[in-house]
């Protein structure tokens, strides 16, 4: 009945067997858990026996709580080491904010005397009972800002240590995207910009249901750095252009304290407090998860299960054990596909799910070969292996990352040469993404096209893997307990937030938790300026003018949230994105803008920060008449080319302006024309006058409310005007 798989790990066993069911999963006897999956090659249910004896689960269980144990464990002195001790981010190279009461806290033993010298002061302080100390250094003095400076306390000595503004950026990957992923546009300058008054530190990021914790984790944690070419790969590259331009403007060192996570929810940055009050359905799979036992045993299974998911995977597919990738192999029998077919290796009108192989043949010409090359394969949905002639060159183990992959100077030949893909898909019906490079790169700018027609066969079926719950960065406070919380004693100028795709399916919600996060977070840090970042634009484009999408709603809460905290601003991106890439390049812009923004709230009231906003729409017959505050020295425009930024170039329009619909009060929107009227410069307002010959009498207003909205109306400074929903 069992066919035993090739995973063994000590008394851990994963078997494969016919055993059909409707039942994701259950207990079959004491230490069995039986997972049902689709075996290979067919639709059918199968399923994983996992048998774990009592012994081994105990083992993994003690395994298990040490490593938790110790990720969590803040960096204390032991009784064998009583040595003061830090905080990972109170280090070398950080930068105290100015103008402030800096702090600087640690342990040691208990009643130990901290002594602190800093710029020629000296600051005391004695450990508590339970051997925690702080100091505070006054930093208001102007002659302060700078540096490097040294620190001494106690045996310690940090160096490198700088005066100046420290931000907080905060998020999910489009904060957290790193500057080697922006080299297509910006790779000069990373390669070669220096500047030792720009520091950054990237906080660990591990969701954790542990209390609110004082240090950070290890795992993703990089100290401070200076701005070097060798280190700004895994910078933010908001925070690397933020610092970069706002340095460049004051002259004041910058401090970027990087605490992002990709994909991460809202609800994991929020303290309990604010979850209790706004959104108290979180909190209990957080409880759930804090069963004593639970997460370490579903830790032991989940390892067991993935072990022997990727096995069977590795096992089972027919182009590794037939060798499809081999240059001299027969694909005459494949099936011809065009890469961007939205069908490609459907099955009885059913998406494949599991690996799919692609080959393409392409001749390189004599004068190309022995040139340096690079492979680019745009973007592939979800992980993908690519071979040149039978040769290994390259793997990204799911679908966002652009695929460049470096070739050998001798790996291609003159004439045929053969690619061969090996696509992991999850299911989605696109495998190759669109507008974006397929091509070899040679040294010198020449190029060999690699879209159009492909060969393709499939691999082997697999289902779904299962999945065992455990802490993800969408579970309440796993974020904010080791990566905010031990943030909070510190000083920081402001706070940078760029989070929100995932939670496009709950934009209420967002509404409702944003705001007080926020001030959450300002308790502690002190009525900071805070800029949010609204959602750029991405995916399709829609004609039909009632058409909603969870981003425009997102969006929407994003302004009203900036709009209802204190001291905060919107930096609009819905003209920056991409429609084929949720993480789009031009960072440079975005963090320009952020930046205009912040010195607005810190005080210049001479900067335009922010194209016109919303103010207010009345209704005159079949008239709707919105009202926009403008800044002296700005005016309401349609989009100047010079201002529609693309990953690809600057786009024309055609002069006209769009993107506006209204509706009557029960009605559909429709499309509407619209007007710029001459600006009351008495008042600091423009109009704009929106008919449609659909409506009568008008009684909502949306402008640039979809996805991937079509953005028109600008100020004359370049900057956009936002999407909003007004009634």
């Amino acid at each position: 009945m069992f066919q035993k798989s090739s995973v063994e790990n000590n008394d851990t066993v994963v078997f494969f067997c016919t055993k059909p069911s409707q039942m994701p999963c259950h207990m079959l006897n004491e230490g069995e858990i039986c997972v049902f999956l689709r075996p290979k090659n067919s639709l059918d249910n199968t399923t994983f026996l996992i048998s774990m004896k009592k012994l081994l689960l105990t083992a993994l269980l003690t395994a298990t709580c040490v490593v938790a144990d110790a990720a969590s464990e803040p960096n204390k002195p032991s009784s064998e080491n009583p040595t003061v001790r830090l905080p990972r981010f109170i280090s070398s190279g950080m930068v105290l904010q100015r103008g402030d009461t800096a702090r600087v806290w640690g342990w040691a033993d208990a009643n130990t005397a901290i002594k602190v010298q800093f710029a020629g002061k000296k600051f005391d302080a004695v450990a508590d009972a339970d051997g925690r100390w702080s100091v505070a250094i006054p930093t208001t003095a102007k002659k302060l800002t700078g540096g490097p400076y040294k620190m001494t306390i106690n045996e310690l000595t940090l160096d490198d240590i700088w005066v100046g503004d420290v931000w907080l950026c905060s998020g999910q990957s489009n904060m957290d995207l790193h500057c080697a992923r922006l080299e297509d546009l910006y790779k000069d300058e990373t390669d070669h910009d220096s500047n030792p008054a720009i520091h950054l530190v990237q906080m660990g990021r591990t969701p954790q249901v542990v209390d609110p914790q004082d240090d950070v984790v290890p795992m993703g944690f990089y100290k401070w750095e200076s701005m070097k070419p060798e280190n700004v790969g895994h910078w933010s590259g908001i925070g690397y252009f933020y610092a970069k331009e706002m340095y460049r403007r004051t002259g004041v060192p910058q401090g970027i304290i990087s605490a992002s996570m990709g994909g991460s929810d809202i609800v994991a940055w929020c303290s309990e407090e604010v979850l209790s009050a706004n959104a108290p359905r979180h909190l209990a799979q957080r409880n759930h998860l804090r069963t004593p036992g639970y997460l370490e045993r579903n830790a032991g299974i989940s390892r067991a299960i993935s072990r022997a998911y990727n096995e069977a995977y590795e096992a089972d597919d027919p182009g590794l054990n037939e060798k499809w990738m081999s240059a001299d192999f027969d694909d005459s029998s494949w099936e011809t596909v065009q890469q961007y077919d939205m069908n490609i290796g459907d099955e009885n009108g059913r998406t494949w799910r599991g690996s799919l192989w692609f080959r393409k043949e392409f001749f390189v010409p004599d004068s190309l070969v022995g040139r340096d090359s690079l492979l680019r394969l745009g973007c592939l949905i979800d992980a993908d292996v690519c071979y040149i002639n039978g040769e290994k060159v390259g793997e990204t183990g799911y679908q966002y990352p652009p695929r460049k992959y470096k070739l050998r100077a001798n790996q291609l030949k003159a004439g045929r040469n053969v690619l061969c893909i090996r696509l992991k898909t999850n299911g989605s019906r696109e495998k190759f993404v669109k507008d974006k490079p397929y091509r070899v790169l040679f040294h010198g700018g020449s190029f060999i096209d690699l879209e159009g027609e492909y060969k393709m066969h499939r691999g082997v079926l697999m289902p779904n893997q299962p999945g065992v719950e455990g802490v993800g960065n969408g579970v309440a406070m796993s974020l904010y307990v080791n990566v905010i919380h031990p943030l909070l004693p510190y000083r920081v100028a402001g706070i940078l937030w760029y989070q929100g795709e995932t939670n496009a399916g709950r934009p209420q919600e967002y509404g409702q938790l944003l705001p007080p996060m926020i001030d959450d977070w300002r308790k502690s840090f002190g009525n900071v300026p805070a800029l949010i970042f609204g959602l750029a634009n991405h995916m399709s484009r829609h004609d039909d003018a009632n058409y909603g999408g969870g981003w425009a709603l997102l969006r929407e809460a994003q302004r009203l949230s900036a709009i209802k905290l204190d001291n905060a601003a919107l930096v609009t991106l819905a003209d920056l994105g991409e429609w084929n890439d949720i993480h789009p390049l031009n960072k440079k812009e975005a963090a320009r803008r952020a930046v205009l923004q912040m010195l607005r709230l810190r005080g210049d009231r001479k900067v335009i920060a922010e194209g016109p906003t919303f103010r207010s729409v009345r209704y005159e017959g079949n008239r709707a008449i919105v009202t926009f505050n403008v800044m002296p020295g700005d005016s309401l425009c349609i989009a100047p080319s010079t201002v529609q930024h693309t990953s690809q170039g600057i786009i024309t329009t055609d002069g006209k302006l769009r993107g506006f619909k209204i509706a009557e009060a029960n009605g559909r929107f429709h499309w509407a024309d619209a007007e710029i009227r001459p600006a009351d410069r008495k008042n600091g307002t423009q109009d704009v006058v929106l008919t449609s010959a659909e409506v009568s009498n008008p009684a909502k207003v949306r402008y640039g409310w979809d996805d991937d909205p079509l953005i028109t109306l600008y100020g004359s400074t370049g900057l956009p005007v936002a999407p909003f929903e007004a009634h």
